[in-house]
């Protein structure tokens, strides 16, 4: 940006003439506003020793003088300045308007045209009318040739307010209308913001009286502006112009009025009208500017000597100047950063220099400062040094005073603009603070404005710990919901306020306004005396502490002169002191409810000391606020403004002394009676304001004693207590004690019930925000306080069925997810006593229920539960409903997955507290199941393309966004005000989360997550607001300087924590630290954040992190470490517990934990169990280093716990019913079918909970069924039911699998089962949905499933049912198959290159799946997902020469929005689809259009458009056209686009001609919309013409064909110089033949004809040694061939030496096994590989001992040694009744036998599952059935009872079969599969000899070497015959699992010496 873009107008004349600012030594401070206080609370005494205010009424002069400047350059502007202006106005009413005006806010009224700020504005809103009058009077006649007109600071967003057409009259007898034409100008633009316009004209006469009479406004003008506004107006001598307008190699330096765009704040300079400004450009890398401004001081530097001044580095623009550019001027290196006031000694030695450090801990240097990354632009900043925290500076002798910029590492060509104000140097003693509640600075997040980047937009509360009232200072220019704004050194004292807001977002209720004022006696003007109150005051005389807020005004402020007001709190009331002055006019308190004046009242007594009043200021079920107060001395009187309770108590001054009144006040929202009962009892009759401040101090101490921290720096503990109190302010009770202080009686008035009744009841909390951290430190610092706390929220439930997501202190619909349940969830765990079943309850009808509360886009319980439950996310396209509409629906899905491992935690908890086996138990069981599987679904939404991420999808399953579209840095787009960066993270599954990325990053989940992680901190922080435009979190986020993550909002707040899943734990430690150190600055200046506190989030952010610890899985209990910032903290809980946490020698360099030892045992992981915390006294012992550990929370089992484990994908579970299935009599077919006695059973599998259309019904005549069949076995392990309402809900039921449809076993059976709820059911019934767990012995695949209820004469009526099974337990090879064929249908052409070739690789890796004999289920899934994924992502080719639809844009502006738009004409017809929102500055990108045509080329561009005649601007309006890239040069323009007609249905064709000529190939086509404020227009297509007449352009080459050649045309067809090929020499075996012209190949070189083969033995590959086929090679071609013939022609990859994966050698063992025991589960352990140790097949979970199970009967049984035995007949033997084994397979033959012979049998009658494994159990079974069998002729073995197997191991054992090693085998091993080597060995036992009739000598079998584990075993029944290998070489396989029609073959082979098979191996 130009110096002269930035140049300001300065008031106080030339700039040659500027005066200095400041003071030298000696001169007595100005008593103006100051912040430089050192240090927040200090008390010690400030000698101020030198001061700069940079005001022009100060006496010393800056000097300017440039003393050291390298690679920089300014531009000295050519500045007009206004000289001699004039400032005698009248005292009497100097400006007045010849209209009454509404006015934009209280003080932007004319008189704010002559206060000297451009941050002070006149704005007259509504439609004020022209012409406007304004009038200034002086004092006396002065004789003006110039003036000057101030625009406002946002002129550039409403260009329509600014005046274009005004005169200028001069008189001196203003009654007698004689006025003199001075000047006019019409016409007038304006081109910034707060642009100054100057302007002389001829004048020899003198007048008192001026009028500036506003003819025109706007940039477009017009006589009749919604709103009229401009910032100044002054009359002077004479413009004077000043300054070179050349370019100087140093930093322009100057006085200014202070930037224009503060973002948080108001503009302008801190304190006064100007300050300093340093501004320029950078030239080179080394760039730095010094400049003196003070010189000639001797300020000795002793040990308390201190430097403090305010900076603010600018950009000079809005913080969202343009939606299409939010990153406008914003500089990512932070170049004006770099900046500092610096200090010269007598020695010539500058601070700069050394290293003193500021109250942040940062070197007090230019470079240092910005390299610190403290500052945040476009905000002031207070920065404080103690200079002797460097002692080389003690003794020194100050001499001058610099501003300086040095960065080292600069940008050429990067703006430099940064502003200085307020520098002191002083002497001041550090601090001591005797109460903890003085290091709290409640003024701490009040520098905020609004929906702007905030730094806290906090209220400044006095009031108790969760207290009733609140007691809120108020200032001018703040709003009801931020009352107080802090913006500068000065502000306007409004009053106190009685306050209940819940925040800034939210609202207010019960509201009411004190305040004092001495000089009004004029009664009659009292109203308008109450509504323009404002006093100013500086905070330098302001105490703002949780106990005490106490101000005194200005001396000079016109209404309240010297006037201090005060107040102290208790929980329902409060003491109110106003002190006025001796010799105070008079003595009068302000009233004023503000809100509802009219309905307010108010009554005293007769002498009128006692008072009552009202509040009728209501909000989200609030109800009248009843007031009664106390004066401490009678008022002289009442005087009313005459509107309700609005008016003044008059006191009679003392003229000799100050005059004190005391108001005692407390408030009741239950009665007036109950608000004097509260004073009563609240405060005593003799207690004053002293005692009542005392007894809150004590409060206040105590509630912040709860947490002790012993060193860290004075800003630390400022900022921890502080924190400390805010999180402690909220939520806010609206219990009211009806009883007495020794036997209190709690009761409310219910926002919900309208009634007073019992109980706690908390309110003003957005959960959302508060589970995060809030809830948590209240259940780890006070978990007797968060007992009642939760009882209050609870309270919610009991009074209207729901717990809403906002309460305030009814519900209110804002935010999604309800976190509420996290809340119970995390206190439950961590040991806090509660109504737990009521908060259950709540949860589980959050989770579970679909009702006209979440319908309706109410406050309570999930949004879109009519589906998406079923679904297991929300789309984001056409799903209405829920706070944010369709705008968040992604977050309101991953919140869902977080709610849901919640809801899993509480039920988990309740169902261990249950009796075993008990209804309780198994109804709690299912629900922990159900909402741990549902905690999963996150998974959804996860794309693993781009390296993974979370991304919204649409109702069709398909990407909301492609590749193209999807931008990971924009908001909306279904983020909750963030971006994708900020959703990457989800903390409930860490490992998952970990795994998901490791599958899309191809490597380990650990290194994953961590990359991921580290490229959101790196990447660039550009601020996109995307679809979720007029937000300002992505702008507070860019301000964080974390790359993308934005720890200024909630859903980033547990991401440095993440870091724990990964391979780099210790960045934890940095990145906590970094915002610790970084994000909590400014609380000098009303700062102390970034980004809104939200209820005490942040603030519990920060208290918690500081103390090292983090509930990261909030729900569980579990709390993560992550790094100290405390030497000691010692956590004295309300229980009476400790918790000690100590890390000597910690600092910010000593950030990494090295170890801890939790109660004195030392411990790796990096989380603590919720266990730990609950001890009465707790000990973490750190030990802190400056290097991360190599050993600390490096492990995997030092991570977080996690709901996934292992390495593997997350596990879904997902509805296997289809929507789509067809009603039958009997089920059965290819097809999925239904057979049913029900009517409209479609309704059950829609994924709807409510259809306007109806629902499922069985009438009841007969016990109502329904059978579903699946095409291919599933195996299901849950269902749920869905009811309509109570009533008709089913009670009873049983639920079976079948193979066949014809014998079932019983799954499941219930009875007495409820779907009805206790509090306030909806009207129309709730739809509940209810899971039902089949237990996991009775879980097998059947493709038949019934459920069959009990309600013979009972109507049922269901709205879904589902059945629940693995992501992929119904995927197959058919589906596989199906989905690559598919795939290899599409045409290469159609697609862009890169994501056809993403597609092959999926493509190839999906058909290894299918060829892969044993892929599992979950492989084939995931290869049909990523086919699928694959297929969505492809991006289509556009031609160019073909019409491309507007709609397809894969990019686009924010704004730009789809339209469907009816009645078109025109072009198109009917309805037709189009873009709208393509206002100027908009655009849109079409990917892939392709411009290879076969004939001509492009010519024009024809784009088919509307666009209202009212909104067309012809002059400005431009559509350019650009190719590959938004800025590239223009191929085509559209200019002075007109209007279609009247309305936005008529479309035109608009055709422009291409400047760039014979585009081919394949371009991404971008239009960029340009105008001025209009829409450009709405598009509906574009389409490229083609020019075929052309003049021919021949080619210099030839072109050919098999017969001639010939010169093309490079624009068509048409060929010239057509001739045959002419022969040259006959091909050779080296040379070919070609044409002598044109050197077309006739023949080809004849090649190498004759080979010479020399064969390349095979090398066998293993799992761990690479191998290769055998293959042949020519010594005279080196090619490569298959045989020794050369027939068959090889490639390098055939032959490239591989791992063979599958064969593995050395043997296997079992990992990871465990048993099972009557408290925990068991896992039957991993078989893996000895050499390679890749698992070879997964164990899986042992249920408890004593789970209840159903009788063994009805369970199929995986092999019967004895079944079949009858089936002896020829007709039996021809009726092998297994389906899945057909007559063609290898082993027919061998399971007909084997059958017939009883030794094996089919998992059912009709299902053998020959691809099925046999465990270790089963087959010790098999060899024992087949011994007992041989040797005694049957099998009587029979299952043990407690361990079914422990019969056959012992008879086996005893009989010699196997070693007794095996009795002793744990559960895991014996469950485990079984690999094929052991198998042949348990076998081998079962028979002592076994005759040999193949010759294997030792080692012939490839695998299976002499010395292997079981070697002998195998080799001898390959010399049996009963084994003969994989292949013809005899390949065993030794570790691979064996199959069930393996076993049959070996099983026929061992009984029947006949079927034994000779081999012969090589």
């Amino acid at each position: 940006m130009s110096i002269k873009e930035k140049s300001r107008r300065l008031i106080s004349g030339a700039l040659s003439l500027i005066l200095a600012l400041g003071m030298l030594p000696g001169m007595p401070a100005q008593a103006h506003g100051s912040v430089t206080e050192p240090l927040s609370g200090g008390n010690a005494e400030k000698n101020v020793l030198f001061s700069a205010r940079f005001e022009k009424n100060d006496k010393a002069q800056v000097k300017f003088e440039h003393v050291a400047s390298q690679g920089v350059s300014a531009t000295e502007p050519r500045v007009d300045s206004l000289v001699g202006e004039f400032t005698n106005y009248s005292s009497d009413n100097p400006v007045s308007v010849n209209k009454g005006l509404t006015y934009g806010s209280a003080g932007e009224t004319e008189q704010a045209l002559i206060d000297g700020r451009i941050a002070t504005k006149l704005c007259a809103v509504n439609r004020p009318g022209l012409p406007l009058e304004i009038t200034f009077r002086f004092k006396t006649g002065i004789q003006p040739q110039a003036y000057y007109l101030t625009g406002a600071g946002d002129d550039m967003q409403y260009p329509e307010r600014v005046l274009s057409a005004w005169k200028l009259y001069g008189t001196n007898d203003e009654e007698a209308e004689e006025w003199m034409l001075l000047d006019s100008h019409e016409g007038v633009t304006w081109q910034q913001n707060n642009e100054t316009k100057m302007y002389s004209f001829s004048n020899s006469q003198s007048y008192t009286t001026f009028k500036l009479v506003i003819e025109k406004c706007g940039n477009t003008p017009t006589t009749n502006p919604n709103v009229i506004q401009f910032s100044g107006f002054g009359l002077g001598e004479e413009v004077k112009t000043t300054g070179s307008g050349e370019e100087v190699n140093y930093l322009y330096t100057s006085l200014s009025e202070g930037p224009s765009y503060n973002w948080a704040a108001r503009s302008g300079a801190w304190s006064g009208v100007s300050c300093l400004h340093m501004e320029g450009t950078t030239t080179a890398k080394a760039a730095k500017n010094y400049v003196v401004l003070y010189d000639g001081l001797d300020i000795p530097v002793g040990k308390n000597t201190r430097l403090s001044y305010l900076v603010f580095p600018d950009i000079g623009t809005d913080y969202n100047l343009s939606a299409n550019d939010p990153n406008y001027a914003y500089d990512f290196e932070y170049t004006s950063m770099h900046s500092a006031i610096d200090l010269e000694f007598s020695d010539g030695t500058r601070l700069s220099n050394y290293k003193a450090i500021d109250q942040y801990g940062n070197v007090v240097s230019p470079a240092a400062q910005g390299e610190a990354r403290v500052m945040a632009t476009n905000n002031w900043l207070q920065i404080s040094t103690k200079l002797s925290t460097d002692p080389e500076l003690d003794g020194k002798t100050i001499t001058k005073v610099l501003a300086g910029f040095e960065k080292n590492d600069a940008t050429p060509g990067k703006d430099i603009s940064v502003y200085f104000d307020d520098v002191e140097i002083f002497e001041q003693a550090d601090p001591t603070v005797e109460n903890l509640a003085d290091y709290v600075n409640i003024l701490r997040g009040t520098y905020s404005t609004g929906n702007a980047p905030a730094r806290g937009l906090n209220v400044p509360i006095v009031a108790t710990p969760f207290g009733f009232n609140y007691w809120v200072p108020t200032t001018d220019g703040s709003t009801d919901n931020t009352p107080y704004a802090y913006s500068g050194a000065e502000a306007r004292f409004k009053g106190i306020k009685i306050s209940h807001v819940a925040s800034n977002w939210i609202g207010e209720s019960g509201t009411y306004y004190f305040s004092a004022d001495s000089t009004t006696t004029d009664y009659s003007a009292l109203r308008n005396a109450i509504q323009n109150r404002g006093s100013v005051f500086s905070h330098e005389n302001e105490i703002a502490k949780p106990y005490y807020y106490g101000v005194t005004l200005n001396a000079d402020d016109a209404a309240a002169p010297n006037v201090k007001v005060e107040v102290t709190p208790t929980e329902h009331a409060a003491v109110l002191r106003f002190t006025f002055p001796a010799g105070s006019a008079t003595c009068n308190i302000m009233f004023d409810p503000v809100n509802e004046r009219s309905r307010s009242i108010i009554e005293f007594n007769a002498d009128k000391t006692e008072f009552y009043t009202t509040s009728e200021k209501k909000a989200n079920g609030q109800t009248t606020m009843h007031i009664v107060g106390q004066f401490s001395q009678a008022p002289v009187a009442w005087h009313s403004a005459g509107e309700g309770s609005m008016g003044m108590f008059q006191f009679a001054p003392n003229k000799n002394e100050e005059t004190v009144i005391e108001m005692k006040v407390a408030t009741s929202f239950i009665s007036k009676a109950q608000a004097q009962h509260a004073l009563l009892m609240e405060i005593a009759g003799d207690e004053g304001f002293d005692k009542v401040q005392a007894k809150a101090l004590k409060i206040w101490n105590d509630t912040l004693g709860s947490i002790e921290v012993v060193g860290g720096s004075y800003h630390e503990r400022v900022t921890f207590y502080s924190n400390l109190y805010r999180a402690f302010v909220y939520p806010t009770s609206l219990a009211e004690n009806t009883g007495t202080n020794e036997q209190p009686h709690w009761q409310h008035y219910s926002p919900y019930t309208r009634k007073v009744v019992d109980g706690q009841f908390v309110y003003n909390n957005g959960f959302w925000d508060t589970f995060r951290t809030a809830w948590p430190l209240y259940s780890i610092v006070a978990p007797e306080k968060a007992t009642q706390l939760l009882d209050g929220l609870i309270q919610h439930y009991r009074e209207q069925g729901w717990i809403p997501r906002w309460i305030a202190p009814a519900g209110t619909d804002c935010m999604v997810g309800t976190n509420s349940d996290n809340i119970f969830a995390d206190a439950l765990n961590r040991g806090v006593t509660f109504d737990v079943e009521a908060a259950y309850a709540s949860a589980l009808r959050n989770g579970s229920v679909y009702s006209v509360n979440n319908r309706e886009n109410s406050y309570s319980g999930r949004a879109h539960m009519d589906g998406m439950v079923f679904r297991g996310y929300v789309p984001q396209d056409g799903v209405t409903g829920g706070w944010g509409g369709e705008e968040f629906n992604f977050s309101w899905s991953m919140e869902g997955s977080g709610t849901d491992f919640a809801i899993a935690s509480m039920a988990k908890y309740l169902r261990d507290e249950a009796e075993l086996g008990s209804e309780a138990w198994q109804k709690y069981n299912d629900e922990y199941l159900y909402f741990t599987a549902r905690a999963t679904n996150y998974v959804h939404l996860f794309n693993e393309s781009m390296g993974g991420w979370f991304r919204a999808k649409k109702s069709d399953g398909t990407w909301l966004q492609t590749d193209e579209q999807f931008d990971p840095t924009a908001q909306g787009y279904g983020y909750c005000e963030d971006n994708a960066y900020n959703y990457a993270f989800p903390p409930y599954d860490g490992q998952g989360l970990a795994n998901l990325y490791g599958m899309a990053r191809d490597r380990d989940g650990q290194t994953a997550l961590g990359d991921k992680l580290d490229e959101a901190y790196s990447a660039v922080g550009t601020a996109n607001p995307g679809s979720w435009t007029g937000h300002k979190e992505n702008w507070e986020g860019r301000d964080a300087k974390q790359g993308q993550i934005h720890m200024t909002n909630q859903p980033a707040h547990h991401i440095p924590y993440m870091y724990l899943y990964t391979d780099r734990p210790w960045r934890t430690a940095e990145f906590v630290r970094d915002t610790l150190d970084r994000l909590f600055v400014g609380e000098e200046v009303g700062q102390g954040y970034l980004g809104d506190d939200d209820n005490g989030e942040l603030s519990a952010w920060y208290v918690l992190s500081s103390m090292g610890l983090y509930p990261l899985t909030n729900g569980n209990g579990v709390t993560a470490i992550g790094t100290p910032l405390f030497e000691k903290v010692t956590i004295h809980r309300d229980d009476g517990h400790t918790i000690t946490i100590s890390a000597p020698g910690v600092s910010r360099e000593n950030k990494y934990v090295q170890s801890l030892s939790v109660n004195g045992v030392s411990q790796t992981a990096a989380y603590l169990s919720a266990e730990v915390l609950k001890s009465e006294r707790v000990t973490l012992d750190f030990e802190m280093g400056s290097t991360p550990s190599n050993t600390w929370g490096m492990s995997e089992d030092n991570m977080p716990p996690s709901i996934t484990e292992g390495t593997g994908r997350p596990q879904l579970l997902v509805d296997h019913t289809k929507t789509e299935v067809s009603k039958v009599e009997e089920g059965g077919g290819n097809e999925d079918t239904i057979a049913t006695n029900a009517i409209n059973t479609e309704k059950l599998f829609n994924n709807k909970a409510h259809d306007a259309n109806g629902y499922a019904s069985w009438d009841g005549r007969e016990n109502g069924y329904l059978i579903y069949h699946f095409s291919s076995p599933i195996q299901i392990s849950m269902y749920t039911l869905t009811s309509w309402d109570a009533e008709h809900s089913p009670k009873a039921w049983k639920f079976y699998g079948s193979m066949n449809g014809e014998n079932w076993t019983e799954l499941d059976a219930r009875s007495n089962q409820s779907f009805a709820w206790d509090i306030n059911p909806t009207d129309g019934g709730d739809k509940y949905t209810r899971p039902f767990a089949i237990s996991e012995e009775d879980q097998a695949g059947y493709s038949y499933y019934k459920i069959e209820f009990e309600n013979a004469g009972q109507e049922i009526y269901l709205a879904e049912l589902e059945l629940l099974g693995g992501e992929f337990a119904g995927a197959t090879k058919e589906a596989l198959l199906a989905a690559i064929q598919e795939v290899e249908g599409l045409t290469q052409a159609n697609y862009a290159p890169e994501s056809w070739n993403a597609l092959q690789t999926v493509l190839k890796s999906a058909k290894i799946v299918h060829k892969n004999e044993a892929a599992t289920h979950e492989e084939i899934g995931a290869a049909i997902s990523a086919l699928n994924n694959a297929v969505s992502s492809l991006v289509r080719l556009k031609p160019a020469a073909e019409k491309i639809e507007a709609v397809c844009a894969e990019i686009a502006s924010a704004g730009v929005k789809y339209e469907s738009t009816k009645n078109a004409t025109g072009e198109v017809e009917g309805t037709v689809s189009n873009l709208g929102g393509l206002t100027p500055g908009s655009y849109v990108g079409y990917r892939c259009v392709d411009f290879d045509i076969p004939k001509g080329s492009f010519s024009t561009i024809i784009l088919t458009y509307a666009e209202k005649n009212n909104d067309a601007d012809v002059e400005n309006s431009k559509v350019t056209v650009h190719l590959d890239n938004l800025n590239s040069e223009p191929i085509a323009e559209f200019v002075h686009i007109e209007g279609t007609g009247n309305e936005w249905n008529t479309f035109r064709e608009l055709t422009a001609d291409l400047k760039q000529k014979g585009i081919t190939g394949v371009h991404d086509v971008y239009l960029k919309f340009h105008g001025g404020t209009s829409p450009v227009m709405n598009l509906h297509s574009l389409i490229f013409g083609v020019d075929k007449t052309h003049e021919h352009v021949w080619s210099e080459a030839w072109s050919s064909d098999a017969t001639n050649h010939w010169h093309a045309c490079s624009g068509c067809d048409e060929k010239k110089d057509v001739a045959a090929h002419t022969p040259g020499s006959a091909a050779t075996e080296n040379d070919p033949q070609t044409c002598t012209e044109c050197g077309y190949i006739i023949a080809p070189a004849t090649g190498h004809i004759t080979h010479t083969t020399t064969l390349v033995p095979a090398v066998v590959a293993t799992c761990v040694d690479k191998g290769h086929r055998a293959y042949y090679t020519c010594s005279g071609c080196s090619k490569l061939f298959a045989d020794e013939n050369a027939a068959e022609e090889l490639t390098e990859a055939d032959v490239t030496p591989k791992i063979d994966p599958a064969n593995h050698v050395g043997g296997t063992e079992v990992l990871n096994a465990k048993d099972a025991t009557y408290t925990e589960e068991g896992y039957t352990g991993d078989i893996c590989c000895k050499s390679c140790h890749a698992v070879i097949s997964y164990g899986h979970v042992i249920p408890k001992l004593t789970k209840p199970s159903k009788p063994s009967g009805g369970t199929v049984k995986p092999v019967s040694p004895n079944a079949g035995a009858n089936k002896n007949t020829e007709a039996d033997k021809e009726k092998l009744p297994f389906t899945d084994v057909p007559q063609t397979a290898w082993y027919h033959e061998s399971v007909q036998k084997a059958w017939e012979s009883g030794l094996i049998d089919g998992v059912t009658k009709t299902q053998f599952q020959p691809d099925g494994t046999l465990t270790v159990a089963q087959t010790i079974k098999l060899a024992a059935a087949l011994y007992q069998m041989e040797h005694e002729g049957e099998v009587t073995l029979r299952n043990g009872s407690e361990t079914w197997y422990d019969s056959y191991v012992s008879y086996a054992v005893a009989n010699g079969i196997i070693e007794k090693d095996y009795a002793s085998y744990t559960a895991a091993h014996m469950n485990a599969a079984i690999t094929r080597a052991e198998f042949v060995h348990i076998f081998h036992g079962a028979e002592s000899t076994y005759k040999a009739i193949n010759q294997v000598a030792d080692d012939a079998i490839p695998d299976v070497k002499s010395g292997d584990a079981f070697a002998s075993d195998i080799y001898e029944f390959y010399r049996a015959g009963i084994l003969t290998g994989s292949d013809a070489k005899g390949t065993f396989h030794s570790a691979s699992t064996i199959k069930r029609s393996e076993a049959a073959a070996i099983l026929l082979r061992m009984f029947e010496a006949a079927a034994r098979v000779s081999i012969d191996l090589p």
